[in-house]
């Protein structure tokens, strides 16, 4: 008869240190959620910001109402400004239009809430009132009135709802498919953990499980292009 005595004490020890580790890991991770999705936030709201220029540069009758009269799809003539509102679970996205302080070629004074009563598709009303006459031109005729003028599709028949359109676009299709998925891949392969698996075994456990955990998530949000 063969008599075999093992010594478990070792391999109990580091197999407990393995299943500490792995808590660890995940609990660093929670740790550094709210960094990542700050700067997944960002990442996401800036990007949107590029997708609509693009959109308008590409169809400038449909979203020259965001913008600043003659900077259609410009960075600097935006009238929208998007803020990202982290949780620890979900991103909350607020967005608002801006006054404007530019005039259109056929007016004296800015239409301050262009942005906003265009996408909405709010009639305007214009009636003389600091003149006896209002002077417009319709289809290269001028024309005088003392009528007021009822205006139904301010900025066009292409414009009311097309930003927010586009903005539904780029969360539904663009960012998720295009940025999102590919990025989401890269982060399901979790370097750091096999990393310092080693370590975590050997030694420390939870502890070490905790600083990979922290290095792994915020070096992804800080990493993110």
């Amino acid at each position: 008869m063969l008599n075999v005595r093992f010594n478990i004490r070792e391999l109990t020890r580091m197999t407990n240190n393995a299943v500490k580790y792995g808590k660890g890991f995940n609990d660093g991770i929670e740790m550094e959620k709210i960094f990542f999705m700050t700067e997944l936030g960002k990442y996401a709201a800036e990007s949107l910001n590029k997708y609509v220029d693009a959109k308008a540069r590409g169809n400038p009758n449909a979203l020259h109402h965001v913008y600043e009269w003659g900077q259609v799809g410009n960075p600097a003539g935006r009238l929208f400004e998007i803020e990202p509102i982290p949780g620890p679970n979900v991103i909350r996205f607020s967005g608002r239009f801006l006054a404007s302080e530019s005039v259109s070629d056929t007016a004296t004074t800015p239409f301050i809430y262009k942005a906003e009563t265009m996408e909405n598709g709010i009639t305007i009303v214009v009636a003389p009132h600091f003149a006896e006459y209002l002077k417009f031109e319709v289809n290269d005729t001028l024309v005088f009135t003392k009528n007021a003028i009822t205006i139904e599709h301010p900025g066009g028949d292409a414009v009311a709802g097309s930003f927010g359109r586009v903005v539904d676009s780029f969360f539904t299709t663009y960012f998720t498919n295009s940025l999102l998925q590919p990025f989401l891949k890269n982060l399901a392969i979790a370097h750091g953990f096999k990393q310092n698996f080693p370590q975590g075994v050997r030694s420390g456990g939870y502890s070490i499980g905790v600083k990979a955990g922290r290095i792994y998530l915020r070096s992804a949000g800080a990493n993110i292009i």
